[in-house]
């Protein structure tokens, strides 16, 4: 199930950090400091995380362009 902008923009903090999924690895991860877009992916049988941004900085579909760019590579 992918993320809608209107379920991001409603995503409020919380003292402990949560994620909201979208697809291919991508998320929201929502603390109590700010929301931001994170992807993991696994290289050499290792799980790595990549930062997009820092969600209103980086909307729900530049982030998505961000994380299709990175699946090239």
């Amino acid at each position: 199930m992918s993320l809608t902008d209107t379920a991001v923009k409603k995503a409020k903090p919380s003292d402990k950090p949560y994620k909201l999924s979208d697809e291919k690895g991508l998320y929201l991860l929502v603390n109590h400091v700010g929301k931001y877009w994170r992807m993991d992916y696994r290289f050499m049988g290792k799980r790595k995380t990549l930062a997009l941004g820092v969600y209103s900085d980086v909307s729900l579909a530049r982030a998505r362009g961000k994380r299709d760019e990175a699946r090239k590579i």
